[in-house]
């Protein structure tokens, strides 16, 4: 194999980085695997579908088993042209193994999410070791925020996982020029195109493009080596008849929208209010990463002292590439920088192996887990001080006592910390975040939601033979109703349908009271605060 030139006057760490390309124990990745999916499927039904954007995922791929159309993503009988299909076919799958609920829709999430668990662990076992290896996937295991996205029924932890699997394919075609790399690599871009479309081709290929220029790889000889061709074939048989299929059947409406609303407009311009200032991506990955993301800029800094070995290089550009590319983005949302994840834990566990094998302290250790130690303090007091201040969340102010176990791991860990036991203060740290995470899945997070007001009014909807919402509607009603709802967009309408379907049941929300009220005889069945949100959704009964 041709080196690259930078590395060619450190043909040590070369080695030293083929070196460590174990064969691997599959027994141990097979374990990994079910920790992590035993761990995202503990209550995994719970709380039931609620939140926006799970609810029209959920319905979409409903409607598509009651329609069996898998060309056309419609929502609530209306043509849906957010997300392509991928996701949708793995709801669709489980809808036939489980039935339609909220645990058949979150299913393949939490696999996809275990499977990204698993393929870091096997790429940080070939590249740094097989204790690496679990000191990565501990670091995934502990994140609160990662097990939550991959819990979801949403798109992104099918893209996470190909982006991830792509990312890593390539790699290692770059360190070994493995075909089997190379052809891994076109299908898991392939496919996270037909999860989430562009960003799973633009974002790589801005990584690799950087990265080969950065070790003067950015040359003929070694595209020639990356069969284009090839590549361009299995994206073609893979993800072209979809498109074009959805094309013909929609007249390219699907595909207008979804590139240049979805797409374009989204990187262009703030969408649905979820804007930030510009750092904000560089703050997830220690956010979300926590509890041993406090080691987050040390480990940084340590693959960067270290960046003449080639896999510690690009994971560094694929986490500073991850970051910089959405926060050029005017809509951002906390999911966007997850991709990130796998390569900066792995940066984080490359840094704490040397340290935890020999006790060894470091620079500003104290300041940085002095900070999350006040990060640990401040979660169990901000939780409570926020729903105690608001009159609608106070009943929940008891929720912080779920994430008690934060503050106690921090402060048991001072003490370790003095004693330079690194290895029991880690220990104690991720246990403290693993119980958190529990208590928090089968406990507080299903308490949360648990009377939200689509729960709690379904038993005046259920098997109802006439319901329409006017105006605005929460999607899991849908969901949930297992029914087109129509929908009633003005006054007019509203009376004339009111008229001829007496006995009908109208969802919409109280800030459109007035115009409601005028109808004669409609009577209010049900009012009730939309959970963590601003609105009120309300039901009457027509007379």
């Amino acid at each position: 194999m041709n080196k690259p030139l930078m590395f060619r006057s450190k043909s040590k760490n070369v080695l030293e980085a083929r070196g460590m390309v174990h064969s691997g124990s599959f027994r141990q990745a097979f374990g990994v695997f079910l920790i992590s999916l035993t761990t995202l499927l503990i209550n995994l039904g719970e709380p039931p579908i609620y939140i926006l954007d799970e609810a029209k995922n959920a319905e979409c791929a409903r409607e598509m088993l009651v329609s069996g159309n898998y060309i056309v993503p419609q929502f609530n009988g209306q043509l849906r042209t957010d997300k392509p299909p991928l996701h949708y076919f793995f709801m669709v799958a489980a809808y036939k193994i489980f039935g339609v609920s909220s645990f058949s829709a979150r299913f393949f999430s939490a696999v996809f999410g275990a499977l990204t668990v698993v393929v870091t662990f096997l790429f940080a076992q070939k590249i740094a070791g097989r204790a690496t290896a679990f000191l990565t996937a501990l670091v995934l295991f502990c994140s609160l925020h990662f097990n939550l996205q991959m819990r979801l029924a949403v798109p992104d932890p099918y893209l996470i996982f190909f982006m991830t699997a792509g990312l890593m394919s390539f790699y290692l075609f770059f360190l070994e020029r493995k075909q089997l790399w190379l052809y891994a690599m076109y299908i898991s871009f392939a496919l996270g195109f037909l999860t989430k479309g562009p960003v799973a081709l633009v974002l790589p290929g801005l990584i690799i493009c950087s990265f080969l220029i950065m070790t003067r790889e950015f040359k003929f000889q070694f595209f020639r080596s990356l069969k284009l061709p090839v590549g361009i074939l299995i994206f073609l048989l893979l993800v072209c008849p979809w498109y074009y299929a959805n094309y013909v059947a929609t007249d390219g409406a699907w595909t207008r929208s979804f590139f240049l609303e979805h797409n374009l407009g989204r990187y262009r311009e703030t969408m649905e209010g979820h804007g930030g200032f510009f750092l904000l991506p560089f703050l997830m990955p220690i956010l979300g990463l926590l509890p041993l993301s406090f080691l987050f800029f040390h480990a940084i800094a340590n693959a960067w002292r270290n960046r003449s070995t080639p896999g510690i290089l690009f994971c560094l550009f694929v986490v500073a590439g991850v970051c910089l590319f959405f926060s050029f983005s005017s809509t951002k949302l906390p999911n966007y920088t997850v991709p990130a994840y796998p390569f900066a834990a792995v940066l984080i566990a490359v840094f704490l192996k040397p340290i935890l094998a020999q006790s060894l302290g470091f620079p500003y250790l104290k300041l940085s887990y002095g900070v999350y130690t006040f990060i640990a303090l401040a979660i169990p007091i901000g939780i409570y001080m926020t729903f105690n201040s608001d009159e609608n969340l106070r009943s929940f102010s008891y929720l912080a006592l779920y994430f008690l176990f934060l503050p106690i791991g921090a402060l048991c860990g001072w003490y370790l910390l003095s004693k330079r036991k690194n290895l029991y203060l880690i220990y104690t740290v991720a246990i403290s975040f693993i119980i958190t995470n529990v208590l928090f899945f089968v406990s507080a997070y299903p308490a949360a939601y648990a009377g939200n007001p689509v729960v709690s009014s379904l038993g005046i909807l259920k098997d109802r033979p006439c319901v329409a919402y006017y105006r605005r509607v929460n999607p899991a009603y849908v969901f949930h109703l297992r029914r087109i709802i129509p929908p009633i967009n003005d006054p007019t309408e509203l009376q004339a349908f009111v008229k001829s379907n007496p006995r009908c049941y109208i969802i919409s929300r109280k800030k459109y009271a007035n115009e409601l009220e005028k109808i004669v005889g409609l009577k209010l069945l049900f009012e009730g605060q939309d959970t963590f949100e601003g609105s009120t959704t309300v039901i009457y009964q027509a007379p």
